[in-house]
């Protein structure tokens, strides 16, 4: 560990060096956020049946950033950002935080990318390398804090991952009131050596504009074109017939204030392309058919204002395919349709914590309230009800669930001809002690629904502790 931080200042050192000469001006900023985790039966009780104990995780880790800011002249920024995620106690056990080279005590590069602005002409900015893609609209699509990269939680707490970050180019125009982006980011390179024709990267492309109105209301329009090709699965063996796995998605999205306090926002979203079911020789792929939609709305109430009460009410849909396994062609592309929403790199709240930890947004309909208030200074509550409707029923195929540990089953058991998958309620408190650091709690409790078997519907929850730091 003692290695990792000296690395890390002789990096920050070096960076910092240039201040003497060219830089203008130099930023440094960073956090230390520690976390206390406990949770339980996030297998909804399957190994209380299969191996004779309750799922449990009770673990402190800590999420530390370093980031410098160099501007170099007026219109041109560099910046590196260095993160270590790192359980406690736990700083060499390659069973835990699998990073590159699987130790926790690695320091990771978070954020490298340049800033040019005015870039040729004065409209355009350039922003180039490893850096955190912005929210776009709600998160439906892309958002924030949704990158690729390696992460030292991935078999601890994934959800929490501090490393975010994504390898991308954005060109962004600014015509106010209209904003073009054109964005180009990389999710895996696959093969890098040298090789004959070899192409199997996995590529993101999208084009994003908005265009505020300058109403009255502050309404503010988006359109979007957003594109993933994954060519790795046309390169394996015999099977350069494969078309690429693709996923087109084009949609809209609309918020507004109709009256004062009141918030509201739609989008809606397609998808097309081609799905790969199976890499085997002549096996078949889809056409890609889904659809996605939110509507979310937020309201000031004007009453006891000293406490500033907010309700907001948020709807997602993703639609699911009713036969995930069916093969019925040994054609390239089968009569089939495709009809499960791709995620893509979505970050919108989907209601509950442990719905996020567990669950894709796909093949989903999600009903979300919430109340947040303010019952003394510095501290804000907010309880959240969400409740989960599945798009197209089960078949009795066993789930698998998006486990955050490694160790027992990912699958459990669930029924025929069912949609409900369950509800769940969230409490967060957060005290703001300073300006710079705040500290939360937040319980969750999410209750499986008939879609799972009798066996497995134990109900998942959380306590969650933090402490974060920011300068």
């Amino acid at each position: 560990m003692r290695k990792s931080i000296l690395l890390a200042m002789i990096m920050v050192a070096f960076v910092a060096m240039p201040a003497f000469a060219s830089v203008q001006n130099i930023k440094i900023s960073g956090g230390v956020d520690s976390y206390w985790a406990y949770r339980e039966d996030f297998d909804f009780g399957y190994e209380a049946t299969t191996i004779g104990g309750d799922k449990i995780q009770n673990i402190f880790f800590t999420i530390t950033s370093l980031q410098v800011d160099a501007d170099l002249t007026d219109n041109v920024t560099a910046t590196i950002a260095l993160v270590n995620e790192r359980a406690w106690g736990n700083d060499t056990d390659a069973t835990r935080g699998l990073s590159n080279s699987g130790a926790q005590t690695d320091v990771e590069i978070d954020l490298a990318f340049v800033t040019l602005r005015e870039m040729l002409y004065s409209p355009l900015t350039l922003v180039i390398g490893r850096q955190r893609l912005p929210k776009y609209g709600n998160g439906l699509i892309v958002s924030k804090g949704t990158g690729v990269g390696n992460s030292n939680l991935t078999d601890v707490v994934q959800d929490y991952r501090g490393i975010k970050a994504m390898d991308a180019i954005r060109a962004i125009l600014d015509y106010d009131p209209l904003t073009v982006e054109i964005i180009y980011g990389k999710f895996d390179s696959n093969t890098v050596a040298g090789a004959s024709e070899e192409d199997d990267d996995v590529d993101l492309y999208g084009i994003q504009t908005a265009y505020e109105l300058g109403d009255d209301m502050n309404t503010l329009v988006e359109a979007y074109f957003w594109a993933k090709i994954n060519k790795e699965t046309t390169q394996a063996a015999a099977n350069c017939d494969l078309k690429p796995d693709t996923v087109y998605t084009p949609g809209l999205r609309a918020s507004t204030t109709p009256i004062e306090g009141l918030t509201v926002s739609g989008e809606i979203a397609m998808q097309s392309g081609t799905k790969v079911i199976s890499t085997a020789r002549d096996a078949e792929n889809q056409k890609r058919k889904a659809m996605a939609a939110e509507f979310m709305a937020t309201y000031q109430v004007p009453v006891a204002e000293d406490y500033n009460p907010v309700v907001s009410y948020d709807y997602i849909y993703a639609s699911g395919d009713s036969n995930p396994a069916d093969e019925t062609s040994s054609g390239e592309v089968s009569r089939n349709k495709w009809t499960a929403w791709d995620p893509m790199l979505e970050g919108t709240l989907g209601g509950s914590k442990i719905f996020n930890a567990l669950f894709s947004l796909t093949n989903v309909h999600v009903h979300s309230f919430s109340l947040q208030a303010n019952p003394m200074e510095d501290v804000t509550s907010k309880v959240v009800f969400s409740k989960y409707w599945l798009d197209k029923e089960t078949d009795g195929t066993a789930w698998t669930l998006n486990r955050t540990d490694t160790s027992g089953a990912e699958v459990v058991g669930a029924q025929d001809d069912e949609t409900d998958l369950g509800y769940a309620v969230d409490l967060y408190t957060t005290y703001d002690y300073t300006e710079d650091v705040s500290i939360g709690a937040l319980m969750s409790w999410f209750v499986p629904g008939d879609v799972f078997s009798k066996d497995n519907q134990d109900a998942a929850s959380q306590v969650m502790v933090d402490v974060n730091v920011d300068f």
